[in-house]
């Protein structure tokens, strides 16, 4: 990876900072209130669905690495960094749009389908 500063424009990663939070906010509220977080999920009820062994303890992995990939490529200040990064909150951000259209909860589908569309966007504005 070579060491090129970045002349990413100031909105992405502003977005980037911003959702780095929600991401840690949402891994914070899973972790000390999984109920708050996950409370219309049907599984809940299901013995060891908030266990960290468990779906649970998967969607916290994948935030915290998020998080931390996140903040590691904007302090680096480096395009080809923050364009991973844009790729994995692409990739995750769509699958979450796919589980939530199919679990069915719209409210959080529609929000992932929007910052999927606003991802696909920041990266195409990086050259």
């Amino acid at each position: 990876m070579t060491n090129e500063s970045t002349n990413v424009p100031k909105w992405i990663v502003i977005y980037l900072w911003v959702t780095d939070l929600i991401t840690i906010g949402a891994t914070a509220s899973g972790y000390f209130m999984p109920d708050a977080l996950l409370g219309t999920w049907e599984a809940k009820t299901a013995a060891g669905a908030f266990a960290l062994s468990g779906p649970l303890g998967l969607f916290l992995s994948r935030n915290m690495a998020t998080f931390v990939v996140t903040v590691f490529g904007l302090l680096q200040n480096n395009k080809s960094m923050i364009k991973i990064i844009l790729v994995l909150r692409i990739i995750s951000d769509g699958f979450d749009t796919i589980n939530n259209l199919i679990d069915p909860n719209p409210m959080v589908a529609g929000m992932g389908a929007i910052m999927c569309i606003i991802e696909n966007f920041a990266f195409m504005k990086i050259k």
